[in-house]
């Protein structure tokens, strides 16, 4: 039996440092939180009139949740409505960005943020009547990653994305 016992405590000691890697990777993880730039569209809201418009293809689930809480447009889903104004969403595309700093965030674990400043091209067909007009934004949402930001809970992406594409869409157009 004492044997047994020297064998688990001889494994539990090899296993000791890629247990701990695995701990940190998991709470490095879960430290991170979105930034809008520039930081004037981060308050930004629209007061104005809104049109009425009709998604025609919502099966883009992620491109459709950022376009909904955007808020540009009073959005109906009634395909009976006499909204005359249809949108057409497009793929998100997002270039390649480096994201080789993450290795400063792992060997400090977590204490020395990292910022990603991530662009995110998003574009969108108006169409009315016989008209079309296509719509190209470029959305510009940092990720940091930061041992402290395991204590934000405000991660979602699609709401930082839908303000960055209300605030793009009103100084821009």
């Amino acid at each position: 039996m004492p044997h047994s016992l020297a064998a688990t405590y001889k494994l539990l000691a090899k296993m000791r440092i890629p247990t701990l890697l695995i701990l940190i990777s998991i709470t490095l993880s879960s430290c991170y939180s979105y930034k809008i730039y520039p930081k004037e569209y981060r308050g930004y809201s629209y007061n104005g009139p809104k049109r009425r418009a009709i998604v025609i293809n919502p099966e883009l689930s992620k491109e459709y949740e950022v376009f909904k809480l955007s808020g540009i447009f009073d959005l109906t889903s009634d395909s009976l409505d006499k909204t005359d104004l249809k949108i057409k969403l497009h793929p998100i595309k997002r270039p390649f960005t480096d994201n080789g700093a993450i290795v400063i965030t792992f060997i400090t674990v977590g204490q020395f943020p990292t910022l990603f400043a991530d662009r995110y091209l998003y574009n969108f067909d108006e169409i009315q009547s016989e008209d079309t007009i296509h719509r190209k934004l470029e959305l510009h949402i940092a990720t940091r990653y930061w041992f402290w930001d395991l204590f934000v809970f405000h991660k979602n992406f699609n709401e930082k994305a839908g303000q960055t594409l209300l605030a793009n869409y009103y100084h821009t157009f």
